[in-house]
């Protein structure tokens, strides 16, 4: 995909999400405002390793996955429409905002294609010009919010009405998930677009972000949502009875320790078990200090119940 954005004036779509959500997998909204400065004073900006590996296995597949995309639409449209790939030459933009967006292909519907909707899961009507959004992932089989983000941003640019994501994900499946344009969403990039250039303007930076708190996303889109809630539940129960047997464990320890003290006895047996509970006794050490350690980070796995 060729890139029509001026990053000294200009936002592209790929780098609204972090402006609207204040953070994505790849950026924040300071990291982008950063950004626009250092273009504006001939600063090259490097982006991570992570960020570009994914760019580049989407430079290098999204070719295919366009003409895969096209196929896989006529497949749908096979008795109701005619599928066009239509050539892209230049950005649409929308210069009072400062926003443009490179597409990464437009797709003519001659006729009419019925497609899943995913928010509603009735079905959507597709036709006319649209456009086509490729995506490459080692990790997702369906859009991340700021992948939706980003084509929104693509139809309020465009004035297109619709247009579809095309992820390769995981499951090396290509999934063709479309949508309308949302115009509460549109209002929303606007408002956040208008405050990201009076940042920059002003020179004035985004609040710290609270990296406490880790980025959420819904997962109720998934193929497989009833039965990774069924995991959840076993979790939660399996957790629940830990819990309770753990409790349990606990009182029947003391029981018998106090049975064991009564009868001064360090191991004792009854029916058919077995009671150790013995002196266990430590070699004086001398006082030392601790050394200093790094710093670090585990992940602490919970389930817990939404609030409504």
């Amino acid at each position: 995909m060729a890139k029509y954005s001026d990053d000294t004036k200009e936002l592209g779509a790929s780098r609204v999400p972090a402006i609207v959500l204040g953070q994505t997998k790849f950026s924040t909204n300071e990291r982008e405002r950063q950004k626009t400065i250092h273009a504006r004073q001939g600063i090259p900006t490097i982006e991570s390793d992570f960020a570009q590996d994914a760019k580049e296995r989407g430079n290098y597949l999204e070719e295919a996955i366009i003409v895969w995309s096209i196929d896989k639409l006529a497949k749908i449209g096979e008795d109701t429409a005619d599928i066009r790939l239509h050539e892209i030459t230049e950005g649409h933009r929308i210069p009072d905002l400062g926003l443009c967006a490179s597409l990464d292909a437009m797709v003519q519907v001659d006729g009419e294609i019925k497609m899943q909707d995913p928010q509603t899961k009735g079905h959507m009507i597709l036709s006319g010009m649209g456009a086509l959004e490729i995506k490459t992932t080692n990790s997702d089989d369906f859009p991340r919010p700021d992948q939706v983000i980003q084509l929104q941003t693509q139809l309020l640019c465009s004035g297109l009405k619709w247009g579809i994501i095309a992820i390769f994900g995981k499951s090396q499946r290509l999934n063709l998930v479309p949508y309308k344009a949302d115009e509460e969403l549109h209002g929303i990039i606007m408002e956040k677009v208008a405050e990201f250039w009076q940042k920059v303007d002003l020179d004035e930076p985004y609040p710290p972000l609270d990296n406490g708190k880790p980025y959420t996303i819904n997962l109720d889109h998934l193929q497989t949502k009833n039965e990774v809630i069924r995991i959840a539940m076993d979790w939660a129960k399996a957790d629940a009875e830990v819990r309770e047997w753990t409790a349990t464990r606990q009182e029947c320890q003391e029981a018998l320790e106090l049975v064991m003290e009564q009868n001064d006895a360090e191991i004792a047996e009854i029916g058919e078990y077995r009671i150790l509970n013995p002196i266990v006794k430590r070699k004086a050490q001398p006082e030392k200090t601790v050394p200093a350690k790094e710093a670090s980070w585990y992940r602490k796995f919970k389930i817990e119940k939404k609030e409504k």
